[in-house]
């Protein structure tokens, strides 16, 4: 071992680094101190460490870290000498004792109690260690074959008279001897108390211990099986001191100036409660006299004596613990609690008054000092205690369930103080939480309630019910409203919109809560009642009156709840709809005002913009929802039709800074019209050349809407001209080839611009282009619509489209072939995606639907074939494959094998070399697309001459890949080619032949693959293994025998592994054993 003086100064330079020192060296140190602590000298440096009087604090820390190194070497070898780990225990027991002593004489700083913390840690590992070996594992020389209480070890070396414990020889026998005696020896409760009550130090440090201890039996947790009997020691012993401890330090709480030994009770408290609660079922320890004690010294606070901070640490211990595991409370205590909190018992009894006093003088402490916080941390816990009794209330206010000493009028009083509860008289999120909790509590209650078997539900629960959430509704559509909003933005100086983002969460748990009540509270008394508050007066009588913004923002909370209710509901098949709205004449025009009122917000600041962006949302998306309702009742249609372009214009007249606000609102509103658009198409036909005049405005390059809003106008028109089938396909295709003159035209008139093409015309070609691609989608005929008219009319469709007479096909791949031959466009891969996705739209289709874009199969592969020799290989590949998996799917019944070698030769053959086997993105289009045809039509492929002279070979060779996206690819396609359910007789002769005449290979690439994968791609092979075993099980296990030497020299492990792998007989357990043969090969643990 190195020179102490050496060791002193490597560890000083590593904890104490100058500005100079280079990160090499430090970890060259680092290195070089690791070394000598895992070496033989390793204890002896610690010692002399710890008892140099001469090192620094550093230096000590890093020999009782030494000391750690050297107890988890030995607790990990389970072949260790006893002597050793008594060595250790001895140790670290003399060291700790010596530093204490001296720490409690105020010898010693502060900064040293670091230390004294390590050093009982080390103690708590040996501790653990000695208690968890079972009685067969116990060594008869071992010294020390249990150890109950360290906390009582330190008390007894502590206290032993006139000892100086940096004077012990340790070596001596009968100091050995004399720790022994100690290690085990019983204290009195009072020999405790006497200790503990000695000086503030002497108290902190039997607490820092006792935590210490049971945080660690916490976190080794995880090793269950070896900590069953520490628990027991640890009830019997160590649970018996520390409550004892707890509780006299609890009981002086509210008189105790000391902050730190308030601060250690408070942690050595959750401590004890964390491991209590871990351990409640193996060995069960009564936590209930801590509890007793917090909640006497929660009551016990005041204003005064300036104590309410130890009750808002207290009620943080007690909503950990409801959070957590509300049972280790008893029963007696809990009901105590409930009086506190709130006043009044659900079980009839005296309540203690002077006890909800106290409550409600914190709560006004908080909201008068605007303590925000620590009133969030009260409604947490309180609401989180309130969820631990739902089930019981419900039963006692819904069912016969009920005891004797429970009568109605308690539980009605009970709630009551709930509601007022859920209506704190503050801002919600910003100043209150209860409200915002107790969405949670509400909605346990109502899933309780509607969970409830009828046969034991009172006779008038349905009413008591309708009562009582009614009044919750009520409640939260003042809570959730926009007023609030602006009251967070308002008082968000930080601006990082946590509160904002918190608010918007409660928005939405309100709004499932509605959903939940809906089921409870139906359309008669929640979507009616929302309907009526939102359509029962003229809203336009608000605008330029002090209540304007004040009126819609009640209207917003409704429509933002009920929108939410009616999305799901067939609405062009609810009568009761029709009832409710003839009485109430104002909801679609309050919704269209509420809408109308957020555009016409002057969106100048961050509150502005953000009420404008809502009022839009709920209103548009209300709109939206109500369009099943327009089929049947379209007098309002053409009102929220216009209502909405206007608000659209609004939107695309600014390029200034707003911008980013104006693109969201363009979305909503086109999505809005695109919802009326579709379920509308037939009641909108009248609309079609006004949206067409629109369209023609939006389609200019100079208007600055979005490629995302021009292709929703044009799905929008699509919808509308879709309506028109029923007059026939002559009249349709007018509308079609007007829409398609339009937007071809402002095509070339950008095409045929002087260069340089900038981004703006790229990108503007582009989104015209989506627009033809948009229209194209709407035209598809809805699959659910039995219109007779258009069924009439089937046959006239089809020859109609076949022939195209007004060559609409023609003229979109004349479009398409001018721009991607342009030089100015032809290397953007957009418009190789955009081109895929318009040739490829009615692949999808059955024959029998006509349509403007049904390309004939020679049309689509004539245009692949001549693009990509002109289109850049490597981003236009992608898109080309997937719409030759489209076209295969279509046309399998067309497609020869001769047809697939052709197109497979002048796809991917010819560009392999160049391309495709040098980037894995190409390579897994390429294998994607032959696992397409393997799954729509083998035959096709297992009977071309690319699937033996190229797609075998290759494949083959791919399998031992290190790129996972080819891994994954390639072992698909052997897995799909070696079981497939959609072969033929002659397919699976065929198959079968191959994979027996290449399985060696294929079982030799895929074993050298799956042996230098990582761990993660191990999935991606076993499915191949599993088909293998499971189809070719006599052939495999042959291969196997052949392959697994060649990998690695572990015959017993490839032995067991094959033998194993074949009882599977290729079922979901042979992962484990693939995997368990990997981990072995590679020598790696099976954790």
């Amino acid at each position: 071992m190195e020179g102490l003086e050496h060791i002193v100064s490597l560890i000083e330079t590593l904890y104490s680094p100058t500005g100079s020192a280079r990160a090499d060296d430090l970890n060259a140190i680092q290195q070089q101190l690791q070394s000598i602590q895992k070496s033989s000298d390793g204890t002896s440096l610690a010692n002399a460490l710890l008892s140099s009087e001469a090192v620094s604090d550093n230096v000590k820390y890093f020999g009782a870290l030494t000391l750690t190194v050297r107890i988890n070497m030995l607790t990990s070898d389970s072949e260790s000498d006893p002597m050793f780990l008594w060595g250790l225990l001895k140790w670290n027991l003399i060291h700790l004792a010596n530093l204490t002593q001296r720490y409690l004489e105020n010898n010693l700083s502060k900064s040293s109690l670091v230390i004294i913390k390590k050093l009982m840690s080390n103690l708590s590992l040996i501790f653990i260690d000695i208690n968890s070996k079972k009685p067969n594992e116990i060594r008869e020389d071992a010294p020390v074959t249990h150890w109950n209480n360290p906390v009582n070890s330190l008390i007894v070396m502590l206290a032993f008279s006139g000892q100086r414990w940096n004077q012990i020889n340790a070596d001596d026998l009968s100091v050995n001897g004399m720790l022994i005696e100690m290690l085990n020896k019983e204290i009195a409760y009072t020999d405790v108390m006497n200790f503990s009550s000695l000086t503030a130090l002497h108290n902190e440090v039997l607490l820092m211990f006792t935590e210490i201890i049971v945080e660690d039996l916490t976190k080794f947790q995880s090793k269950k099986h070896t900590m069953l009997f520490i628990h027991t020691v640890v009830h019997q012993h160590l649970y018996v001191t520390s409550i004892a401890l707890l509780t006299e330090n609890l009981k002086s709480l509210t008189t105790n100036k000391n902050i730190t030994t308030v601060e250690t009770i408070f942690n050595t408290t959750n401590a004890w409660i964390n491991y209590a609660s871990m351990t409640r079922a193996a060995s069960p320890m009564d936590m209930n006299s801590v509890f007793e004690n917090l909640i006497g010294v929660m009551v016990q606070t005041n204003e005064t004596n300036n104590t309410y901070e130890l009750a808002t640490k207290i009620l943080s211990i007690l909503g950990n613990v409801f959070d957590n595991d509300p049972a280790m409370i008893g029963f007696e205590l809990r009901q105590e609690l409930e009086c506190i909190f709130l006043g009044i018992s659900r079980v009839a009894g005296n309540v203690d008054n002077s006890k909800y006093q106290w409550m409600l003088q914190y709560m006004n402490f908080l909201v008068t000092n605007a303590c925000f916080t620590e009133l969030k941390e009260l409604s947490v816990c309180v609401v989180d205690f309130l969820q631990i009794n739902t089930l019981d209330l419900c039963n006692k206010l819904f069912t016969t369930v009920q005891k004797l000493d429970s009568p109605q009028h308690l539980q009605q009083e009970y709630i009551k103080v709930l509601l007022q509860l859920t209506n704190f008289p503050l801002t919600p999120v910003l100043e209150e939480s209860f409200s915002v909790k107790m969405v949670e509590f509400w909605l346990d209650l109502s899933d309780a309630f509607s969970n409830q078997p009828h046969d034991i539900l009172l006779p008038e629960a349905s009413n008591i019910a309708v009562e009582i959430f009614l009044q919750v509704v009520n409640i939260y559509l003042p809570k959730i409203s926009l007023l609030n909003k602006q009251k967070i933005i308002a008082s968000d100086e930080d601006e990082d919109d946590a509160f904002l983002h918190e608010f918007d969460d409660f928005r939405s748990a309100v709004l499932d809560l509605t959903q939940s009540l809906w089921t409870i509270l139906g359309n008669n008394h929640l979507t009616n009642s929302l309907i009526s508050g939102i359509g029962m007066s003229d809203a336009s009588q608000l605008q330029g009156t002090s209540a304007d913004y004040f009126g819609f923002y009640g209207i917003e909370s409704m429509c933002f709840l009920l929108d939410k209710l009616l999305i799901d509901m067939t609405l062009s098949e609810s009568s009761w709809i029709f009832n409710i709205l003839a009485k109430n004449e104002y909801f679609v025009k309050n919704i269209l005002l509420l809408f109308q009122t957020g555009v016409g917000i002057d969106a100048s600041n961050k509150s502005s913009m953000t009420l404008k962006l809502d009022f839009v949302k709920s209103s548009s998306f209300l709109i939206g929802t109500l369009a099943s309702y327009f089929v049947v009742a379209p007098q309002e249609l053409s009102l929220c039709v216009e209502t909405l372009f206007q608000g659209l214009q609004s939107c695309t007249i600014s390029t200034g800074p707003h911008r980013n606000l104006h693109g969201k609102l363009e979305t909503i509103i086109v999505k809005t019209i695109s919802q009326l658009c579709e379920m509308c198409r037939s009641q909108l036909a009248t609309y079609l050349f006004h949206f067409m005049d629109i369209f023609k405005t939006l389609i200019q390059p100079d208007v600055t809407v979005s490629s995302f809003g021009r292709g929703k106008m044009a799905r929008s028109i699509g919808y509308v001209i879709e309506g028109y089938a029923g007059h026939g396909p002559d009249e349709q295709a007018k509308y079609i080839d007007q829409f398609l003159d339009l937007l071809i035209t402002n095509i070339d008139q950008c095409l045929n611009m002087p260069p340089p093409v900038n981004v703006q015309q790229i990108d503007y070609v582009h989104s015209l282009l989506n627009c033809i691609s948009e229209f194209g989608s709407a035209l598809i005929h809805p699959e659910d619509s039995d219109d007779p008219q258009y069924l009439s009319k089937l046959s006239a469709f089809h020859q109609f489209w076949a022939s195209d007479p007004l060559n609409c096909r023609a003229k979109i791949l004349s479009v398409l072939e001018r721009v991607l031959t342009h030089p100015g466009y032809n290397q953007n891969s957009g418009f190789i995606e955009v081109s895929c996705l318009l040739l490829g739209k009615t692949l999808t289709l059955p024959d029998d639907d006509p349509h403007f874009l049904r390309f004939s199969m020679n049309e689509i592969t004539e245009f692949i074939l001549s693009h990509l020799t002109i289109s850049p290989y490597s981003t236009a590949l992608p898109y080309f494959a997937y719409l030759l998996e489209k076209l295969v799917s279509h046309y399998k019944n067309l497609l020869t094998s001769q047809d697939f070698d052709i197109l497979f030769q002048k796809v991917f053959l010819n560009y392999y070399d160049d391309y495709l086997c040098r980037d894995p993105d190409l390579l897994q289009a390429m294998v994607n697309f032959v696992i397409s045809v393997l799954d729509t039509k083998p035959s096709i492929l297992i009977n071309s001459a690319s699937f033996s002279n190229f797609v075998v070979p290759i494949f083959i060779k791919l399998l031992p890949s290190q790129e996972r996206f080819t891994i994954s690819a390639v072992t698909k396609f052997w897995t799909k080619l070696i079981n497939n359910k959609k072969y033929t007789q002659e397919d699976s002769i065929t198959t079968k032949r191959c994979i027996i005449s290449v399985g060696q290979d294929v079982v030799s690439q895929t074993f050298y693959g799956l042996y230098h994968t990582q761990r993660s791609d191990l999935n991606s092979y076993t499915d191949m293994i599993r088909a293998l075993v499971a189809k070719f099980p006599l052939e495999t296990k042959q291969w196997l025998i052949a392959v697994l030497p060649q990998l690695c020299d572990k015959p017993q492990t490839h032995e067991a592994f094959i033998n194993k792998l074949f009882v599977t007989r290729g079922s979901r357990a042979a992962g484990n054993v693939i995997l368990t043969w990997w981990l072995e090969c590679q020598s790696l643990p099976s954790y």
